[in-house]
C-alpha cells in the first residue's frame, strides 16, 4: 500500500517543534504532524519513525504507535538519505532512499467534540503555568483535532486565536551584550564534510613516559605517551617540526633558536632591566597548594550575571613591579607567588596588514629589543605560515616557584611555548577530551578551565572522566632552550619546576591570533574548531535567554538531539 500522489500536505516545516519539516531538508519523514494534516478520518504516517513518548503530540492521542522492525542502523541510514526535490514528502515515496512504499501505513483519526475541549483546556493549563512550549504545542495539536468536527467549531477557533497571540509574543530575551567579531555560527560551509577523525596521541601503541620517577602532579593512568621532541638545528629538522605544527599537533622543538637573547635571561637579569612601573600581573597561591588559576568575573562580551560570587579557587591576582614580586614573595612564608605577565600587546591597526603594538611599560629598551629585534623573525614566520596561524598577537613572560601547577586549561591561541630557565612539565590532551573534561561554562569567572582536577579525579562527580580520559594524555618535559607548539584549544597541565640551586622557573611564548578559525573556518571542521564552535553556541543561548538559563536550555538541546 503505497501513499497517494496528491497535492503538497507540508508546505512549510512545523512550528510546534517537533521537527517535522525535516522532509525538506533532506531527510525522510519520521511520521506525519497533527498540525500539517488536513481535516480527515485518518493520515498517512511512516512507519520507519514513531513519535518519541514524551511528545505532548504522542499523550493527546493525534499519534498512534505503528510496530516497526528496523534496527539502529538502517533507521539511521533512513534518515540520512540523500536529498530530494519533490514538493512534498508524499508524492515520491522511493525519493528516501530505504522509505519505500510499505513503510507507510494508513492510521484512522477517532475525535470528538469532548476530546477537543478537553485539549484545550490542557493547553490554556500548560500556558497559564509558565509552560509555554508545551502549551503552543497543545494548542495546534487542538485545532487540528478541532477542525471539521461537529460541535467543535468554537474550540478551533478559540485555539486558532490563542496560537496567533502566543506567536504575536516576544521571546524572553535579555539585552545582547556581545558585539563579537567573528562567530562560526553566521558562516555558510563552502563543502560539506564529514567530522575529522580524533587529534589522539600519535598513533595505536605510543611511546611511555620516561621520566616516571619523578612527582608529577597529577594521576598516572591519564598518560598514553609523550609529545615528539624534533632536532631543529638543521633545515631538514625545521621542516619536519614544521610537520606537526602543519598538522596542528604539538611538538617540542630543540636548537630552535627563536629567541637567542633569552639565554642570557634569569632572575637577577630580569630584575635589572625591567622598570618599577606596578602594573605586572602576579598570582598569590595560599598555603601549600602553589596552583595558580585566573579569575575573571566580568567580561564585556557576555552576561556573567548567573555566576557572579562564584567561589575562588587556589590562588588571587596582584599587580607589582618586578622587583616587588620578587621582594613579596621572599617576605611572605606563607604564600606562593607567580609572576604572568604580557610583555607586548598586538593587534589589526585600522589600514591592511597593519599591526599596532602596545609594549608592557615594566620593560627597559635592552628587554623590549630581546623579545622584539632579537627574534628569529623568519622562523616565527615560518611556524605561522605552516600552522595557517593569524598575526602574532602576545608574548607573556612566566616567572613561578617550583612546584607550581597551572591546572588543565586551554587557550584560544596558538602558542609557541619557549623554556628560558628550568623546567616546565605538561600533560597536554586534544580538544574532544572537553567531554570527560568537563569545561566551566563560558559565562563563569573559570572559563576556559576544566572542572576536573587531575590531581585526584573524582569519577563519582564526573563519571566521564574515567573512559574519556584514561591513556588519552601526551606529556613533556621541556628543558633550557626548546620550545613545545601547544596548537589552539588543546588543553594542557603544566607543572614548573626551577633549576637546581635557584628558586624559580622562567618561560616566555608567543600568541597568535585565530581571527582565520573564525573567518576562514576549515571544513569539515576539525576538533579546535568544534570547541570554538561550541563555545559561540553557548554564548549565543546565553545572549538570548540569560546564563542562567544556558544549562537547562544545553540539556533541552541535547534531548532533542537524541530523539531526532
Amino acid at each position: 500500500m503505497s501513499p497517494p500522489v496528491a497535492t503538497p500536505l507540508w508546505p512549510s516545516p512545523c512550528k510546534c517543534r517537533c521537527r517535522r519539516g525535516a522532509a525538506q531538508h533532506g531527510r525522510a519523514l519520521q511520521y506525519r504532524c497533527a498540525v500539517a494534516a488536513p481535516p480527515a478520518q485518518g493520515y498517512w504516517k511512516c512507519r520507519l519513525r514513531p513519535p518519541h513518548p514524551s511528545s505532548p503530540l504522542q499523550s493527546s492521542g493525534s499519534f498512534k504507535a505503528v510496530p516497526h522492525h528496523r534496527s539502529d542502523m538502517q533507521l539511521s541510514s533512513c534518515i540520512d538519505a540523500a536529498p530530494h526535490t519533490s514538493s512534498s514528502p508524499l508524492e515520491s515515496p522511493g525519493s528516501f532512499g530505504k522509505t519505500e512504499a510499505e513503510d507507510w501505513v494508513w492510521v484512522s483519526d477517532p475525535c470528538d467534540a469532548g476530546q477537543a475541549r478537553q485539549s484545550l483546556e490542557d493547553a490554556l493549563r500548560s500556558l497559564a503555568t509558565g509552560r509555554r512550549d508545551m502549551g503552543v504545542a497543545q494548542l495546534l495539536c487542538t485545532e487540528r483535532l478541532a477542525a471539521g468536527k461537529p460541535g467543535a467549531e468554537a474550540v478551533a477557533a478559540a485555539a486558532a486565536e490563542a496560537v496567533a497571540a502566543e506567536f504575536q509574543k516576544p521571546p524572553d530575551m535579555v539585552p545582547s551584550v556581545a558585539k563579537r567579531g567573528g562567530s562560526l555560527l553566521l558562516l555558510e560551509p563552502p563543502d560539506k564534510g564529514c567530522r575529522t577523525s580524533a587529534e589522539r596521541a600519535y598513533g595505536k601503541n605510543p611511546k611511555q613516559a620516561t621520566d616516571a620517577g619523578a612527582t608529577r602532579r597529577y594521576e598516572a593512568w591519564l598518560v598514553g605517551g609523550e609529545i615528539p621532541r624534533v632536532d631543529c638545528g638543521s633545515e631538514e629538522g625545521f621542516r619536519n617540526a614544521l610537520g606537526f605544527i602543519r598538522q596542528h599537533l604539538p611538538v617540542i622543538m630543540t636548537n630552535l633558536d627563536l629567541m637567542p637573547a633569552s639565554a642570557s635571561w634569569n632572575v637577577d637579569y630580569l630584575r635589572q632591566h625591567t622598570t618599577e612601573w606596578p602594573g605586572m600581573n602576579v598570582l598569590r597561591s595560599s598555603g601549600g597548594e602553589n596552583r595558580y588559576l585566573y579569575y575573571v568575573p566580568e567580561q564585556a562580551d557576555r552576561d556573567m550575571s548567573a555566576f557572579q560570587g562564584a567561589p575562588r579557587q587556589a590562588s588571587s591576582d596582584l599587580r607589582l613591579s618586578f622587583s616587588s614580586f620578587l621582594r613579596t614573595a621572599r617576605e611572605d612564608p606563607q604564600g606562593r607567588y607567580y609572576l604572568q605577565a604580557p610583555l607586548v600587546m598586538r593587534d589589526l591597526g585600522e589600514a591592511p596588514g597593519q599591526i599596532s603594538e602596545t609594549w608592557s611599560p615594566g620593560l627597559d629598551d635592552k628587554l623590549k629589543a630581546d623579545c622584539n629585534e632579537r627574534v628569529n623573525k623568519s622562523r616565527l614566520d615560518a611556524i605561522q605560515a605552516a600552522g595557517n596561524f593569524g598575526f602574532w598577537s602576545r608574548s607573556q613572560l612566566f616567572v613561578g616557584p617550583s612546584e607550581s601547577l597551572s591546572p588543565v586549561h586551554y587557550d584560544q591561541y596558538d602558542n609557541i611555548y619557549l623554556q628560558v630557565d628550568g623546567e616546565k612539565h605538561f600533560l597536554v590532551f586534544d580538544p574532544a577530551a572537553s567531554e570527560g573534561l568537563y569545561p566551566f561554562p563560558v559565562s563563569h569567572p573559570y572559563d576556559e578551565y576544566a572542572m576536573v582536577d587531575l590531581e585526584r579525579v573524582d569519577t563519582q562527580t564526573f563519571p566521564r572522566a574515567r573512559d574519556a580520559l584514561q591513556g588519552r594524555g601526551a606529556t613533556a618535559t621541556l628543558r633550557r632552550g626548546e620550545a613545545l607548539y601547544i596548537p589552539t584549544h588543546w588543553w594542557h597541565h603544566v607543572q614548573g619546576t626551577a633549576a637546581e640551586g635557584r628558586s624559580w622557573s622562567v618561560s616566555v611564548n608567543f600568541w597568535f591570533a585565530i581571527h582565520k578559525v573564525l573567518l576562514m573556518p576549515q571544513h569539515p571542521l576539525p576538533l579546535h574548531a568544534e570547541l570554538e564552535l561550541a563555545r559561540h553556541a553557548e554564548m549565543l543561548l546565553s545572549d538570548t535567554a540569560g546564563s542562567a538559563a544556558v544549562g537547562s536550555l544545553a540539556a533541552l538541546l541535547l534531548e532533542d538531539c537524541k530523539n531526532n
